[in-house]
């Protein structure tokens, strides 16, 4: 089940590889002036010293943003990409989530981890993305899960765990599940969530060089991971949303997405012509929100004091407060 498309940036060895894994690396994706620009002021926006591993008092930091550039000038050929996964441009709504900004992820690790192995299946937090809408098997607000590395990372560094033939579990689950789900609540080893990550058996450590880009299918299952070596990992998650939900009843089958044809694959069928959701689709604002408002306020201050302190100067949004977050319903 191949889509008859035009393909100019992935090439047919990725295409296959998205189909059979569910996702694909985009090399040297993103331009040296960006990963420069949103990480030059990290260490002052955390309040950490980089020098001084007892001042990293958080493992984990999910940063807020401060600064954007839209996507297809931030990583143009990871926007080419995204594109053909998503069966073309058109199809992309370009009024949510068109930027890519600083709302760096980050993972610093801990001393309790450094001399400590952990099987992936024990990692705790397997999940697939999309903490704003009901999820249901052709839901468009996630259409790609997309992570940005801005530093290289290395192997037992905090790379993200994915678990590719998770997949199919997710998919199952939201088939059977017409009515669908606001959120996804787990056992802590993962085992009677929607990922049934203790039923999989293949595990990914993605690794990578500052500037790649890669791609996962939106059901992917995937998890932090352990910084066992403290070597300070910074990535982004930019959403990627439809204008429409999927379609995986397509008159031509040639119009198929490779992200669709990916789930239609997973249940062994061409197509769903009966399928349909039984509740109405939602869009609501994440639970995060409260304390990324927080942490923006905490994070500007930091800004304005060093900016006092060697005469620089202060890039923000947010500048002023907390712009209002808001999910628009369609």
């Amino acid at each position: 089940m191949m889509a008859a498309k035009q393909f100019n940036y992935l090439t047919s060895e990725q295409r296959e590889h998205f189909l059979e894994h569910g996702w694909v690396k985009i090399p040297n994706a993103v331009r040296e002036e960006h990963l420069r620009r949103f990480t030059e002021d990290v260490w002052v926006r955390l309040g950490f010293d980089p020098n001084d591993m007892s001042s990293w008092v958080k493992e984990k930091i999910h940063m807020p943003m401060h600064r954007e550039v839209p996507t297809n000038e931030f990583m143009p050929k990871a926007w080419g990409a995204i594109c053909e996964l998503l069966g073309g441009e058109d199809r992309i709504d370009p009024t949510l989530f068109e930027s890519c900004g600083d709302s760096l992820i980050v993972n610093l690790g801990s001393e309790e981890w450094v001399d400590r192995e952990i099987d992936p299946k024990e990692l705790g937090n397997w999940h697939i993305d999309g903490d704003w809408f009901t999820h249901f098997l052709d839901s468009g607000e996630q259409g790609l899960t997309v992570i940005v590395l801005f530093n290289d990372i290395k192997p037992r560094a905090g790379g993200t765990y994915i678990a590719p033939d998770g997949i199919k579990n997710v998919v199952q689950w939201l088939y059977k599940h017409p009515e669908g789900a606001d959120s996804f609540s787990q056992d802590p080893d993962g085992s009677r969530s929607v990922c049934s990550v203790q039923s999989c058996k293949e595990f990914v450590e993605l690794t990578g060089e500052a500037g790649d880009v890669i791609l996962l299918h939106p059901f992917m299952p995937h998890s932090a991971s352990k910084n066992h070596r403290r070597i300070p990992r910074f990535i982004t998650n930019p959403p990627v949303t439809l204008k429409e939900p999927l379609n995986l009843n397509r008159a031509d089958p040639s119009e198929y997405s490779l992200v669709e044809l990916k789930i239609l694959k997973s249940l062994g069928v061409d197509s769903l012509p009966d399928w349909k959701i039984t509740t109405e689709r939602k869009r609501f604002t994440p639970r995060t929100r409260a304390g990324k408002d927080a942490m923006i306020v905490e994070e500007v201050e930091r800004m304005k004091a060093h900016a006092l302190k060697t005469g620089g100067t202060v890039e923000s949004m947010h500048i002023d407060g907390p712009i209002p977050y808001h999910v628009v319903v369609r």
